[in-house]
Parts: structure tokens; C-alpha cells; sequence
């Protein structure tokens, strides 16, 4: 088999594994292994070929776990499925990042669908953070590989072509910029200078602040946008795609000196935590942007930062902020919360303000 757009005549033979296959509400989940890369692909029922979306995340620890995890109860997935896409999703041969190695991985999983489980008559992929630099990297070098792409959070830079981040602004396939007010300069800077390439890319600005704050309906509105683009040939160069979601039972604890809800997911390769609270109720209890308060969990208290972003704080120390799906995310920046305070889906966890 020939890759041509990265310019190999043949690669290894594929030794991939289907450790596990099984069927949840018609959906076919295959996990393998191609050439030392772990992937998941999920199938609709009767899928032999048709569409396909990726999903490419971004920059792992070394010691994260190796793992291609894809969560389909998500709601966006859900959709998707029930309109007839396959979704794949590789780990990469290991994690980090290496742009030409995950261009090949990524061209790999793609011909194992071919051969294995139909044809792909359009891919579109979706990359966050060091993967939406990736994808626009594909448009411009390797724009044969998928049929359009979607940049998340994309780190972006002109001045230093030995950066992982160095793009020359020359896509040749539709692309989406999809970003958070706090790092829209790059992809405004992008479309700027690409205002004359071969295909003009579309931002996609997100009104609120944030490294990948994205929610479901959001990444579903980005998606339709791609393929209606790709049906037409036409599409709207700015869009702003912040949308809300519906209000939501928290079943929050509360009382004059705390408020008490749980873990309902944790991201395993930082570290985080997402407790159930509704940003609404930090602010009914009276923590604001900017405010400190005390986090309590199995007996033990850690000092937090109510901020906006990682960043918002130095290497190690505590810092929460609301995400886009109207959770509350605990970080330890640069470290693992989830490691420090031991805590796993169910736990409870309790919120103090502090003295002023």
C-alpha cells in the first residue's frame, strides 16, 4: 500500500489485535492496535463503508496512560452515530507530540477502516489543542488524508519553522478554526494570512475564555458546518458558535457554610476533576472569578483558585474554573489533582468559602 502524501512507497504490514468487540445500542466497538498504536473505531449498525470522523486529541505526559479512549454516551458522538458516521480514534504510537508520526498514524487507521471495515467516502477530523495545529498541518501538507478539518485551540506560529506550532497559512482542504476568546489571536492571525490560499479557512470564535472549552453542541454545530461545506462548496468565514445548554438537575448540597456535590468524570491523562456543581450555584454561594475557597475531600482541604483557565495559576497549585458543559473543573496545574486528593467518579466533594 502506497502513502504517498508522506511520501513512503510502503509501510509495515499491519499487526493490529481486536482485543475486545462489542455492541451497544446497535453500535459495533472495535479496539485494536496497528503498528503500536492503540485505536478505537465505532460503528452504527450496518456501517460497510461511508462516512467517517476522527477525533485526534492533543499533548499527553509520557506517563499518561496509552490508551485511544472515546466516551460514545456523549451527546455529540450520539448524533453523529444515529446519522450513519463511523468514529475512530488512535493514541498514536506514543504519546506526546510528533506531528509527522501522527500524520502517519492517523493515514493508518484510516486505510485499516478501508480494508476492514468499508470504504471511507469522507473523513472529517476533529484535533484540540496541539492536535488542531496537527490539523491544520494536514491541510496544508497532506490535505489527501481527510476531506476537511477542525481546528480546536490550535497553537499557532509563523516565525520558526522547527516549532511544532510553525504553519504557513496554505490550506488546501476546508478547515475550521474553532477557538475561546483567550486564544483566538492565532487563528485570526492564520486567516489573515490565508486570505489567499488555495481554500480560505473559517474561524469560529467562542465567546467565552478558555484552552479547549468546548461543549457538545458546539463541537455538533462545527461539524454540521464542515459537512454542509463540503456538500456546497459555500460556507460562512465567521461564525461565532458559542451555544448554551439546557439547565440541568445538580442535586448540589447545600448549607450556610458549604455546598457538596460529586465527581462525575476525570481526565486520566491530566488529572482533572469535574465536579457536578453549576457555576450559577459558586455565585449563589458566593465565590466569584478571582476568589479563593477551600475544596474538602475524604477529610483532607486543599486551597483552590476560582479562575478561568489553567493558567491562572503556578506550576502545582490548585485552580478551578466553569467549562462550557456548566461543570466545574478542578485542576492541579501541571500536577494531578485527581492523584493528590485520590479521588474517583462518586466522590464527594465539599466547597468553603474563605474569610475575606
Amino acid at each position: 500500500m502506497k502513502l504517498n502524501n508522506i511520501g513512503i512507497l510502503t509501510f509495515l504490514t499491519l499487526m493490529f489485535v481486536w482485543s475486545s468487540t462489542s455492541h451497544a445500542q446497535n453500535h459495533e466497538i472495535i479496539h485494536g492496535v496497528i503498528d503500536g498504536a492503540p485505536f478505537k473505531v465505532v460503528t452504527p449498525e450496518g456501517w460497510n463503508g461511508g462516512n467517517l470522523f476522527f477525533h485526534v486529541h492533543g499533548w499527553r505526559p509520557a506517563d499518561a496512560p496509552h490508551e485511544a479512549d472515546l466516551h460514545i454516551d456523549d451527546p455529540f458522538y450520539q448524533e453523529i452515530l444515529n446519522a450513519g458516521w463511523a468514529i475512530g480514534r488512535t493514541a498514536f504510537v506514543e504519546n506526546g507530540v510528533d506531528h509527522d508520526a501522527h500524520t502517519k498514524d492517523l493515514y493508518k487507521l484510516k486505510e485499516w477502516v478501508d480494508e476492514n471495515l468499508g470504504t471511507v467516502d469522507r473523513l472529517i477530523m476533529e484535533g484540540e489543542s496541539t492536535a488542531g495545529t496537527l490539523m491544520l498541518r494536514i491541510a496544508e501538507q497532506n490535505p489527501g488524508l481527510a476531506d476537511g478539518v477542525i481546528a480546536k485551540g490550535a497553537f499557532i506560529r509563523f516565525d520558526d519553522e522547527t516549532h511544532d506550532s510553525y504553519l504557513e497559512a496554505t490550506p488546501a482542504i476546508p478547515a475550521i478554526l474553532m477557538s475561546n476568546l483567550s486564544e483566538l489571536e492565532g487563528p485570526l492571525a492564520y486567516t489573515t494570512k490565508a486570505q489567499h490560499a488555495e481554500i480560505m479557512p473559517a474561524p469560529r470564535p467562542l465567546l467565552r475564555v478558555g484552552h479547549v472549552n468546548v461543549n457538545w453542541k458546539e463541537r455538533r454545530d462545527a461539524f454540521n458546518a464542515m459537512n454542509n461545506w463540503l456538500d456546497t462548496g459555500e460556507t460562512e468565514y465567521l461564525t461565532e458558535g458559542t451555544q448554551t445548554l439546557p439547565d440541568r438537575e445538580t442535586n448540589t448540597e447545600k448549607s450556610e457554610r458549604s455546598i457538596t456535590n460529586k465527581v462525575i468524570d476525570i481526565n486520566p491523562f491530566y488529572g482533572n476533576a469535574f465536579l457536578n456543581f453549576h457555576p450559577d450555584e459558586f455565585a449563589e454561594f458566593g465565590i466569584h472569578t478571582g476568589d479563593d475557597f477551600l475544596v474538602k475531600a475524604h477529610g483532607n482541604y486543599w486551597k483552590v483558585h476560582y479562575g478561568q483557565s489553567y493558567g491562572d495559576v503556578s506550576l502545582g497549585e490548585w485552580v478551578a474554573f466553569p467549562t462550557a458543559s456548566d461543570t466545574i473543573m478542578l485542576v492541579r496545574y501541571h500536577e494531578s489533582a485527581t492523584e493528590t486528593a485520590e479521588l474517583t467518579i462518586g466522590d464527594a466533594v465539599s466547597v468553603f468559602r474563605l474569610a475575606n
